[in-house]
């Protein structure tokens, strides 16, 4: 994996996935109900959006990938709904919410592995060791509340 790959695919996004789920919370701690910080959040990612469709070719692709689009809004504006409860009304700190969430690797790995056949591009023993790893350190981290 080129450098490029790893800072734009990898870096990148956990540490802005990181700083988000820090800001959902802190959005939830100054009284933000949990209906308008979705509005606001897929607001803001409506507007990213559109600056980048002006900045770009213009939309690309049909019917399946627009539903694709919509299903994945769907599922991760459920998350966000389910993360912005827990931290909110059932008080459950972000460092046991992020470690959690984050295991959804292991879920996108088994779709992509399953789906996408990518089991095939994949050393499935580095894989499983990680897996258990990632279990490991979500058991460990969830648990250091009392």
């Amino acid at each position: 994996m080129n450098i490029k790959a790893l800072l734009l695919g990898g870096l990148l996004p956990m540490v802005m996935l990181g700083v988000s789920t820090f800001l959902m919370k802190l959005s939830m701690k100054e009284g933000a109900s949990i209906p308008a910080y979705l509005v606001l959040v897929g607001a803001t990612v409506c507007g990213v959006g559109l600056v980048g469709l002006m900045g770009s070719d213009g939309w690309r692709g049909g019917v399946r990938a627009a539903g694709s689009a919509v299903a994945m809004g769907f599922a991760w504006a459920i998350a966000a709904m389910s993360m912005a409860y827990s931290a909110s009304a059932l008080k459950v700190p972000v460092a046991v919410i992020a470690p959690l969430t984050n295991a959804n690797a292991l879920v996108a790995v088994a779709l992509s592995a399953w789906l996408f056949k990518e089991w095939k591009e994949l050393d499935m023993v580095r894989v499983g060791i990680g897996a258990v790893l990632i279990v490991i350190g979500v058991t460990v981290v969830s648990s250091a509340k009392d």
